[in-house]
């Protein structure tokens, strides 16, 4: 669970995740460790292969429309940063039964952002860029609904 922490406030908010992760006196990477990070990445997998429903595009709004009311609770923005990390504030909303609400804002997109909400049923989302340098180039904008399951193993 710390390892998922450490990756929504550092890879999810567009920066890199050091592990610190060294070889033993034999060159080779201490087994525990290299069980855990397969656990890790199989977790990271899991968490983000199977989109609800995901779209690119460029310019100040996307809408991602998904089959019927969805619950979801996390959203993964990456800019095509291939053209330089144009955004520079946005907003997130998703079409509820009572109409459009606000689901996150923020001032970075960069290579990931990651938000995670509250579980909430939404028709569509919205991604508004209200700043940006240039024109926004979004290579992915993807809903998820993802469970949580308990991740502590037992090593030896």
């Amino acid at each position: 669970e710390k390892l998922l922490e450490m990756y929504y406030h550092s890879v999810g908010h567009n920066t890199t995740l050091i592990l610190g992760v060294t070889p033993g006196p034999d060159g080779l990477m201490p087994e525990p460790d290299v069980r855990r990070l397969k656990e890790f990445g199989d977790e990271i997998d899991r968490r983000f292969s199977n989109p609800l429903a995901s779209k690119s595009g460029k310019g100040k709004k996307i809408v991602l429309k998904l089959d019927g009311m969805i619950n979801i609770n996390q959203l993964v923005l990456k800019e095509d940063i291939e053209y330089g990390e144009r955004v520079q504030e946005f907003t997130v909303q998703g079409k509820t039964a009572g109409g459009w609400k606000d689901l996150c804002k923020g001032t970075c997109i960069g290579h990931k952002f990651i938000a995670r909400l509250e579980g909430v049923e939404v028709s569509s989302l919205r991604l508004e860029i209200s700043k940006s340098l240039g024109e926004p180039q979004i290579k992915e904008f993807s809903a998820y609904s993802i469970e949580d399951i308990d991740i502590t193993i037992k090593l030896p």
